[in-house]
């Protein structure tokens, strides 16, 4: 298991999140503005977003975290971490979007049951994703140093 990556973790609820990410340095912004500053003051080897995070502007923040050099080429996940009225055709055009907006994945966690099993799902996707998209990103890193 990964451990001591810093991670920011900009969902609605994140008791769940830090009890599946435990291990990792995590920093846990309130609101889009919060997470802008800390987006701008380090790289991070993960962002994690939750869909309904300051009033649902997680489009907003994906945006920003690609606009900052040094996290532009940062894995980002988003997720739905608590329960929602979405029907699925609505939670299947957000995974759609965020694609699109360059997140590397969409996780509804509500698909993984909140025991030993479901949550040690969640931290191997995330892990995952760190060891993979984090490798692939930092080979285009060194490529497009001079950018």
């Amino acid at each position: 298991m990964l451990k001591d990556q810093h991670l920011l973790v900009a969902v609605e609820d994140c008791e769940r999140l830090e009890r599946i990410l435990a291990g990792h340095i995590l920093t846990i912004p309130h609101s889009v503005e919060e997470a802008e500053r800390e987006l701008q003051a380090r790289e991070y080897h993960m962002v994690i977003l939750g869909v309904l995070f300051d009033e649902s502007r997680m489009f907003e923040l994906l945006r920003l975290v690609r606009t900052y050099k040094q996290n532009a080429l940062t894995p980002v996940v988003c997720m739905l971490t608590g329960q929602s009225n979405l029907s699925a055709v609505a939670i299947e055009g957000l995974d759609h979007a965020v694609k699109a907006m360059l997140a590397n994945a969409f996780l509804n966690l509500n698909k993984f049951p909140d025991n030993a099993d479901g949550n040690a799902r969640v931290r191997r996707i995330v892990d995952y994703l760190i060891l993979i998209d984090g490798d692939i990103h930092g080979g285009f890193k060194s490529v497009h140093e001079n950018d």
